[in-house]
C-alpha cells in the first residue's frame, strides 16, 4: 500500500469513528445558552441607561457590581447602579455595549476547560476562579478593579 492509499484510509476510518462518538450534554448546553441582547436608550446627550442591566447580571449568574466594576473599566467611564438600570457616564453605542458584556462573558463566565457557561465565579484569597458547575475545574482569571 502506498503512503498516500495509506493516509486515505486513515482518514475514512478517522471520520467513521467520529460520526459514531454520541453528542455530549457540554456541547449540547453551550449551544442553548443565548447571550442576552443590550437594550439601551439615551438621556441627553451624555447618558447611556442601560435598561435591562439587571436581567443580563441575573442570567450570567454573576454579581450586578462585579458587572458595573468591569463596564465602567473597560469602557473608561462612571457607572452608577439605578434599581434594575445602570446608567453610564457617556454616550456608548449598542455594539460596543452589546461587544464588552460579550467580552464579559468570555471572560468571566465561560469555563475555559469545557466551554459550559453554568460557572460560579468565586474569591478564594486574594484571586478570582471561574468554577465550572459542568465538569468541576477551577479556572483563575484577572481580578476586576
Amino acid at each position: 500500500m502506498t503512503e498516500l492509499a495509506g493516509e486515505k484510509a486513515y482518514q475514512k476510518m478517522l471520520e467513521e469513528a467520529y460520526s459514531k462518538i454520541p453528542e455530549t450534554g457540554v456541547r449540547e448546553m453551550a449551544s442553548r445558552f443565548r447571550i442576552p441582547q443590550v437594550r439601551l436608550f439615551y438621556q441627553g446627550k451624555s447618558k447611556t441607561i442601560f435598561v435591562n442591566f439587571k436581567e443580563i447580571a441575573e442570567y450570567l449568574n454573576r454579581d450586578s457590581e462585579v458587572i458595573r466594576k468591569f463596564l465602567a473599566r473597560e469602557l473608561a467611564t462612571p457607572a452608577t447602579p439605578s434599581n434594575e438600570r445602570l446608567i453610564l457616564h457617556t454616550r456608548v453605542d449598542p455594539q460596543t455595549l452589546q461587544n464588552t458584556v460579550e467580552f464579559f462573558i468570555k471572560k468571566y463566565v465561560r469555563c475555559p476547560v469545557c466551554g459550559g457557561y453554568d460557572t460560579r465565579l468565586l474569591k478564594k484569597e486574594k484571586a478570582l476562579i471561574i468554577k465550572c458547575e459542568i465538569c468541576g475545574a477551577e479556572s483563575p482569571v484577572p481580578p476586576i478593579k
